[in-house]
C-alpha cells in the first residue's frame, strides 16, 4: 500500500510539472507576441495611441462629423485644400490607389475610411468638397469647420498637429485676391484607430529635386505594417 501510496504521488507530481511547464510556455509565447519590436515606418507609430480632443466639423453631406463618428473603423486622414494645383491631389490618389490596390490583393486590411480636411472653409464648402474628394474614391469623407470656426478647428487640429498658413500677400508685398490665394501647409497622413485615437503618422518621400510626394506601395507596405503588428 505504501508503494502504491507513493507512485500516486509521483503521479500528481508529474502532473503537476507538466501543468506548470505550459504554463510557463504558453506565457513565454504570449510575452514574446506582444513584446515584439515595432515595425519600421517611413514615419512614427505610436504604440500609447493618442487621444484626440472634442470636436465638431462638417462632412461633405452637411453633416455633423464628430469623435464618435472615428469609432469602429480605421482611418487615414489628410488634409489640404481643394484648390491646391499639386500635392493634394497626388496625396489624395496615392491614398485612393491604396485602397484599391488591398482589395485587388484581398488584404484583410483594406476596410480603412479616408478623411480630407481642409484648411480653406471660406471656399471649400461642403458642396463644394463632395464634388472634390468622391472624385478620387467613394470611401472618401471631406471635412471643414462647423459653429465655431477657431475653437473646432484649433481642437482638430491640435489633435493631429496639422500646420498651415493663409498668407494675405505675395512675396512683392500685394495682396491676394479675396478668392484667389494659395495656403501653405505640412504634407502628412494620419493613421486613426478603431478607438479614434492617433496611432501613426506617415511621412512622404523626396524626390531628387526636393520634391514631396508618396507612394502608394509604400503607404500600404507601412499601413499593413502597423495593422499586424497592433491587435485587432
Amino acid at each position: 500500500m505504501m508503494l502504491a501510496g507513493k507512485g500516486s504521488q509521483g503521479r500528481h507530481w508529474l502532473a503537476a510539472l507538466a501543468v506548470a511547464l505550459l504554463v510557463l510556455l504558453l506565457a513565454s509565447a504570449w510575452m514574446l507576441h506582444n513584446h515584439q519590436s515595432p515595425p519600421q515606418i517611413q514615419g512614427v507609430l505610436m504604440t500609447q495611441a493618442r487621444d484626440l480632443p472634442a470636436f465638431q466639423l462638417t462632412d461633405h453631406r452637411s453633416e455633423p462629423f464628430r469623435n464618435e463618428d472615428l469609432k469602429g473603423n480605421w482611418h487615414l486622414v489628410t488634409y489640404g485644400f481643394t484648390h491646391c494645383p499639386d500635392i493634394c491631389p497626388s496625396m489624395l490618389a496615392a491614398m485612393s490607389s491604396m485602397v484599391r490596390e488591398m482589395e485587388r490583393e484581398g488584404s484583410p486590411y483594406a476596410d480603412v475610411d479616408l478623411l480630407f480636411y481642409s484648411v480653406d472653409p471660406a471656399r471649400d464648402t461642403p458642396a463644394y468638397l463632395a464634388d472634390y474628394v468622391t472624385f478620387f474614391h467613394s470611401r472618401f469623407t471631406g471635412l471643414t469647420v462647423n459653429g465655431d470656426p477657431e475653437e473646432n478647428a484649433t481642437a482638430f487640429e491640435r489633435g493631429l498637429g496639422i500646420v498651415y498658413e493663409l498668407p494675405v500677400e505675395d512675396r512683392f508685398g500685394n495682396p491676394y485676391d479675396e478668392d484667389n490665394y494659395p495656403v501653405n501647409h505640412g504634407v502628412k497622413i494620419y493613421l486613426l484607430n478603431p478607438e479614434g485615437r492617433l496611432q501613426a503618422v506617415f511621412d512622404p518621400a523626396y524626390s531628387d529635386q526636393g520634391m514631396v510626394h508618396y507612394s502608394t506601395r509604400q503607404l500600404i507596405q507601412d499601413y499593413q505594417a502597423v495593422r499586424q503588428y497592433l491587435p485587432d
